[in-house]
């Protein structure tokens, strides 16, 4: 097989950027992929455990936790 099988393009869901050659990252908290402009990292509580997490987080949801 060659290696244009394994790429497959991705968009940014928050401004539509899309490519082939970089990886998309998929948000912790809404799972939909995002270029890295879009995506931060942050403390998330883990209620489960008790714990604070490094969370991978879109800006949507990050504004979203804002909001509401």
């Amino acid at each position: 097989m060659s290696d244009d099988y394994e790429k497959s393009p991705w968009i940014c869901h928050v401004c539509g950027y899309t490519s082939v050659v970089e990886e998309g990252i998929a948000c912790d908290r809404c799972y939909k992929i995002t270029c890295r402009r879009h995506l931060t990292v942050a403390t998330v509580h883990n209620e489960d455990s008790g714990l604070y997490e490094l969370k991978q987080i879109c800006v949507e949801c990050q504004l979203r936790k804002h909001l509401h």
